[in-house]
């Protein structure tokens, strides 16, 4: 068998970045893969999405051009088309010229099939090698998949892929698919391999494909650092090594390296991707790895909550992502009704005749210490900390509407002794807590709907009061370690993500201050 490696740093690497890369990046990462030997090179999307020229997202051929090597290329370059995905139908594609892209990926949907076939053609006659990849290979069964192989023999494009989608498949689904595409399948089509890692089989899958006895010719799929959204692709730099090592040398891996040193590397501070668990529990239950990364933004749910809600997804959704459908699930496991009025007015009495000290776990907390504590000997405010408890701070009550959070402050609230409790009626009950209706004090935006400090701001308004004071609330930072007081609280933030949250709490804030006074008594970016 002779194996090809396929960069598609620039395109799916590319989901992670909003394919920013930066025109010089892009030039430089094309001339460092040829300098590899690459075989061959994914340049991007040929789309109508396109941005500007510092993305790897082109509209035309000619575009794609001016990125290229100058000269002593040898590597092939292709860009993908994807049905479905805001793409540049095929009759807008120059013709093949022999200066620039050898070859276009065309991936499609089990219901695109037709309109691939069509599409394919009109490429072929471009003059262009087609590679064609079905979503989802998995998710055919064989006869669907033998008859697909059958369109293959009839189109006889350059290649044929098994997608991972999911990256769901483990080594005898994968081998199993390849046999019954190669036996049945013209042996001119050369075979591909576009593997996720999403239960870390990646690479090892690759290497059972790498060791079939067969004549034809196997392409794998890989991006630098395994770059991709959610648990990301096989990485180049594993798999140019292990052929060098067990097939033959004819990589240069550190090229490879230097790609990663100058330019992922950074951008895998700002961004993250790669094996996690609930990547891996996405894949288990052969559903798509948005489900997952929607619950992990959320940072409000354990482990096993995560997998309850992926496991409630309906078949007919798994495969293809459904943002609405999953929003609702969420809401629908946080959203156990109670009735608390009960609640409310213990609250109000406990309130009643004080000034209010919200205590957010803000880094604020540390480096305003001796001031906060001056204003609560001052003004003899009731203390309410949020999603937090420590002995440090004088605090009258708890606020949790956090279930991750829960079992670690569990333990520093039984340490406090007799520190009253509010709990949000999505985490499970216990005695001698008070528990308020989680649904009653979400707001309508998404992206910040049960945000903890907006949620409490809007009890206490439900419980009458006038005047707050905030500490602590100092606004998310996109890098580790810069949203709190404790490194233990810490999670990474996707700039993107931190610096839209900032707008819509700052928005929800305005909407809050018009019915209740809100002062600030520590820096934050909300004031």
């Amino acid at each position: 068998m002779s194996t090809q490696i396929l960069d598609c740093t620039l395109r799916d690497g590319g989901y992670i970045n909003d394919w920013r890369f930066g025109k010089k990046t892009i030039v430089s990462i094309l001339e460092k893969l040829e300098k590899a030997n690459i075989d061959i090179i994914e340049c991007g999307f040929l789309t109508r999405m396109v941005k500007d020229e510092a993305c790897s997202l082109f509209n035309d051929i000619a575009q794609i051009e001016k990125v290229l090597p100058r000269q002593g290329r040898t590597a092939m370059y292709v860009a993908m088309i994807a049905i479905g995905e805001k793409e540049l139908h095929p009759s807008e594609l120059a013709p093949f010229d022999g200066k620039s892209l050898e070859g276009i990926r065309l991936t499609f949907h089990k219901g695109e099939i037709d309109q691939a076939m069509e599409w394919a053609r009109i490429i072929q006659e471009k003059g262009y090698k087609v590679f064609m990849q079905p979503v989802g290979t998995g998710f055919y069964t064989d006869m669907e998949l033998l008859q697909l192989v059958e369109k293959m023999n009839q189109l006889q494009p350059y290649a044929f892929y098994i997608v991972d989608t999911l990256g769901s498949m483990y080594r005898n689904e994968v081998s199993h698919r390849f046999y019954l595409i190669d036996e049945n399948m013209r042996p001119e089509i050369h075979l591909g391999f576009h593997g996720h890692n999403n239960l870390q089989l990646a690479f090892s899958n690759a290497q059972v494909l790498g060791k079939i006895q067969t004549k034809r010719t196997l392409i794998l799929d890989s991006s630098v650092n395994g770059m991709g959204r959610g648990a990301g692709n096989l990485p180049t730099e594993l798999i140019t090594q292990y052929i060098n090592k067990n097939i033959a040398s004819r990589y240069d891996v550190t090229m490879v390296m230097d790609i990663y040193d100058e330019y992922i590397s950074a951008i895998r501070k700002k961004f993250e991707w790669g094996y996690s668990v609930p990547y891996h529990i996405a894949a288990s239950n052969v559903c798509h790895p948005n489900y997952a990364s929607y619950l992990i933004n959320k940072q409000t749910l354990t482990m096993k909550d995560i997998e309850k809600i992926i496991q409630s997804i309906p078949e007919k959704y798994k495969i293809l992502y459904d943002q609405s459908l999953i929003e609702e699930l969420y809401v629908r496991y946080q959203s156990r009704n109670i009735d608390d009025s009960a609640a409310v007015q213990e609250i109000s009495g406990w309130l009643s005749g004080r000034k209010i000290l919200l205590l957010a776990p803000g880094k604020s907390l540390v480096s305003h210490y001796d001031s906060i504590l001056r204003f609560v000997e001052e003004e003899h405010p009731f203390v309410i900390s949020v999603n937090f408890a420590d002995t440090r701070y004088p605090i009258d009550a708890c606020f949790v509407s956090n279930h991750k959070r829960m079992d670690t402050i569990g333990r520093e609230i039984r340490r406090m002794g007799g520190l009253r409790t509010i709990l949000t009626s999505n985490i499970a009950g216990g005695g001698g807590r008070v528990y308020v209706n989680y649904a009653c004090y979400t707001n309508g935006d998404d992206m910040v709907s049960d945000n903890a400090g907006l949620m409490l701001l809007s009890l206490l308004k439900r419980c009458g009061a006038h005047t707050v004071y905030l500490a602590g609330f100092d606004g998310f930072h996109h890098r580790h370690g810069g949203n709190y007081y404790s490194e233990e609280l810490n999670s990474q933030e996707d700039e993107g993500q931190v610096r839209e949250k900032r707008k819509r709490i700052r928005k929800q804030l305005q909407e809050l201050s018009a019915e209740m006074e809100i002062t600030f008594i520590t820096p934050s970016v909300y004031k």
